[in-house]
């Protein structure tokens, strides 16, 4: 290993060639992770922020309007699958970003192939609107690994912390609740939906649930892709078939196969996207991307480790 420290992001920075566009999506799986949790703000400090709208975007997905250190509004990708607020070299010079002394640090996608990154200090987030701050602060990794219109990717369970949060995706919804208030529970299911428990892995706190089948699926809401499992046999015949480009500008190819019908606890996914995924790091995880969470209310428990994933309803037309 050389003098830098490493950090293995395995995601889908998806900056497509083939039949359709595919957002990007940053899913850390860290190898010889640095700290780039948020610290929280403490608690006789801390505020409920109001909840705020995103947008989605074909080709970039959930975009929700951001102020780093009063500066703004910038774009940023909300990534459930992230690990880390990323930050482009825009928000740094604009929101005076103070950048951190000590060892640089090198990130890659699910190809393995890396790009330099920087630690850096930020001061307050905002979203929605330039007052809303975030409770938490703290450590933030630069990279240059971002597209254009993209400024930064947000992680609401490292940017929340240790609120608890909802992305309602019908509704265009991004908010926060207190956990210790209004918990969830697992003996209290929902009628439509499920609660399950916050699966994590030693070196982080990104989001997986367990499949019926077995498989640890982490939720990533930074990927437009559905059901996301190694491809086993790329010979296969596909649907369509496209080439995806990760945030340390490598590239693996994805196939869309036949949907699939799986289950999260009493939550059956029925006939959702799938794609099989080849030439990706031999750890990268299964995802459960935008396209198979696309009809869902998510809530996510960060003090009880559980989350509940509901059908959403779309908001009622101003006409």
């Amino acid at each position: 290993m050389n003098s830098k420290t490493s950090l293995l992001l395995a995601v889908l920075l998806v900056l497509t060639t083939g039949v359709r566009a595919t957002p990007f999506g940053v899913a850390l799986s860290p190898a010889h992770r640095i700290p780039t949790a948020l610290p929280a703000v403490p608690a006789e400090a801390r505020a409920i922020p109001r909840p705020a709208t995103f947008r989605e975007v074909p080709g970039r997905g959930l975009l929700i309007r951001t102020w780093v250190n009063g500066a703004g509004p910038f774009s940023f990708a909300i990534d459930t699958g992230a690990g880390a607020t990323l930050l482009s070299t825009r928000v740094v010079d604009e929101g005076h970003v103070q950048i951190r002394n000590g060892r640089g640090t090198s990130i890659a996608g699910l190809s393995g192939v890396s790009v330099s990154a920087t630690a850096a200090t930020i001061r307050s987030l905002a979203i929605g609107d330039s007052e809303n701050y975030l409770p938490a602060r703290g450590v933030a990794m630069i990279t240059n690994g971002l597209p254009r219109d993209i400024d930064g990717v947000l992680d609401p369970t490292e940017s929340f912390a240790p609120l608890g949060y909802v992305i309602d995706i019908p509704r265009q919804e991004l908010s926060a609740f207190e956990s210790q208030e209004l918990p969830l529970r697992i003996d209290q299911q929902p009628a439509e939906g499920a609660v399950v428990p916050w699966l994590r892995e030693s070196h982080g706190r990104r989001p997986f649930v367990q499949l019926d089948n077995g498989d640890r699926a982490l939720l990533d809401t930074g990927s437009n892709l559905g059901l996301a499992i190694k491809d086993r046999d790329p010979g296969s015949r596909t649907v369509s078939g496209y080439a995806v480009r990760d945030v340390g500008g490598g590239k693996v190819s994805a196939r869309r196969a036949r949907p699939t019908t799986v289950a999260i606890g009493a939550l059956t996914l029925r006939n959702i996207p799938t794609d099989m995924i080849s030439g990706a790091e031999a750890d990268a995880p299964v995802l459960l991307g935008l396209s198979a969470l696309r009809p869902f209310r998510l809530r996510f428990d960060p003090v009880h480790r559980l989350i509940e994933i509901t059908p959403g309803t779309q908001p009622r037309s101003r006409n």
